[in-house]
């Protein structure tokens, strides 16, 4: 069980994942070895996954896909999992409640997105496949990467927190030129430094991702998501929005399953949408993030080797 300092430190990594012990000590009122053992702990919990260096969508041409699989036979779960999570553009999948199943997924180009659509499609006794594959992005610029940000760069995605001394020490840069660099990086949102939280995080709870179509006469997609986001503000945790449709997902946790009517239920008396389906997910697995490899392609598509 996490407390409140915890909340605030995960929230901070979450900004910025290199966040230093003592600035987070500063933020949370504790020293900053109990800040370190908090952050260990959360790791040894499971809570944080994995810290991660990732590139801005506008670096990338990143998007993202909801895709929901409906089966006119029960699949066996492993099997599908597995399979699913064989193809690196997936990153999560999860059973629906009423038998169907959601997936996520990046793509960065519309060939992977054919491959990734095609992937959708090969499953024995599948009926059919709701696949959503554009949405919009408010986060993120464009910078050119250059031999010193490449170099960085090739040592914070093994080690995004790695200190500024030991990156010198592995590149021969100044430390002043690589504080400038990473300064950069932040301040134009072209790479983000977070992290990946695992499912300990939100144990006991209810995921839901709610399928809410606005109605186009009386809203737009600005009103609607103001109105989620200050309406649930406790719930919200994240949400996708369709660059093609008036129609966008959003996710949050309940403890009892009865809230996810009285969210429903709320999204509609508001006049803003004229459809609120919720999709109660059972606990789901995680697959290696997609943001995570395209970094390392970019890098190495400009020969800057891994290895």
């Amino acid at each position: 069980m996490i407390n409140s300092i915890d909340q605030l430190i995960l929230k901070q990594l979450q900004v910025d994942c290199r966040t230093s012990l003592q600035d987070l000590a500063a933020l949370s009122g504790v020293s900053a070895n109990e800040v370190k053992k908090r952050i260990e702990n959360l790791q040894s919990s499971g809570i944080i996954r994995e810290f991660l260096v990732i590139l801005s969508p506008p670096m990338t041409e990143e998007n993202s896909v909801i895709a929901i699989l409906n089966f006119d036979i029960d699949p066996d779960e492993k099997h599908l999992f597995k399979k699913l999570g064989s193809n690196p553009l997936v990153h999560r999948v999860s059973r629906v409640h009423d038998g169907r199943y959601l997936v996520l997924g990046v793509y960065f180009n519309q060939e992977e997105l054919k491959s990734l659509t095609h992937h959708l499609r090969e499953h024995h006794g599948l009926r059919n496949v709701e696949l959503h594959s554009r949405f919009l992005h408010y986060w993120g610029g464009k910078i050119k990467l250059t031999n010193i940000s490449r170099e960085i760069l090739k040592c914070l995605v093994r080690n995004p927190r790695m200190p500024v001394s030991e990156i010198a020490k592995e590149t021969g840069f100044h430390s002043n030129a690589i504080k400038e660099s990473i300064d950069l990086m932040k301040k134009s949102e072209a790479v983000l430094f977070t992290l990946g939280v695992g499912d300990a995080l939100n144990a006991g709870s209810i995921e839901v991702f709610a399928k809410v179509q606005w109605n186009v006469g009386t809203t737009n997609k600005e009103q609607l998501l103001d109105w989620l986001q200050s309406k649930f503000a406790l719930l919200h945790l994240d949400d996708f929005i369709s660059a093609t449709e008036p129609t966008l997902f959003f996710k949050f946790f309940v403890k009892d399953v009865r809230e996810v009517e009285m969210v429903v239920q709320k999204i509609v008396e508001s006049g803003l949408a004229v459809i609120a389906e919720p999709l109660i997910l059972s606990p789901g697995t995680t697959f290696p993030d997609p943001r995570v490899r395209r970094v390392h392609q970019v890098l190495e598509e400009t020969g800057f080797s891994l290895n």
